[in-house]
């Protein structure tokens, strides 16, 4: 993703967007390699959502 993983503002949204879902009830899966491999899909999507969101789709 160009642009998101040098981003200072990226680690502290990601953070936020953990505590949200645990917050309304989103649980990770039991396990190191499980909750790794979601972890990795959610930054995955958010980045992508931010792309989007700034209009970084090119």
């Amino acid at each position: 993703m160009r642009g998101t993983t040098t981003d200072l503002r990226f680690e502290p949204l990601a953070a936020e967007v953990r505590v949200l879902l645990e917050r309304y009830g989103y649980r990770l899966p039991p396990g190191d390699h499980a909750r790794d491999l979601v972890l990795v899909r959610v930054e995955v999507a958010l980045k992508n959502l931010v792309e989007i969101f700034e209009g970084r789709t090119w």
